[in-house]
């Protein structure tokens, strides 16, 4: 039997990347706009960090939805029909548990 300890740290990667993702949006945005308003007197720059983040974050979002199955090579946690994301226990398509060996 072949190993998937080299796709669960590939999918780890990604999903602490979305993570990241998802908490530094506040502080990020917030820093840009404290120093854009201290240094340019306008919020332009943090409207630009806020919309280059939220598409940081659908881009980040949809390879943890879209991560294939190391056994199956099907998406992990999706069908067509609904989608368990990062809460998927086992694949949706040939019920490979989440990290397993």
């Amino acid at each position: 039997m072949v190993g998937y300890e080299e796709a669960w740290k590939d999918y780890k990667r990604i999903r602490n990347q979305w993570f990241l993702v998802f908490v530094g949006y506040v502080p990020i945005v917030g820093i840009v706009a404290f120093v854009s308003i201290k240094l340019f007197n306008t919020f332009t720059p943090a409207f630009v960090t806020a919309f280059l983040w939220m598409a940081l974050f659908v881009y980040t979002g949809a390879r943890v939805q879209l991560w294939r199955c190391p056994r199956c090579g099907k998406w992990f946690s999706a069908k067509w029909w609904y989608n368990k994301g990062f809460l998927a226990r086992r694949c949706v398509h040939c019920g490979l548990p989440k990290y397993q060996e």
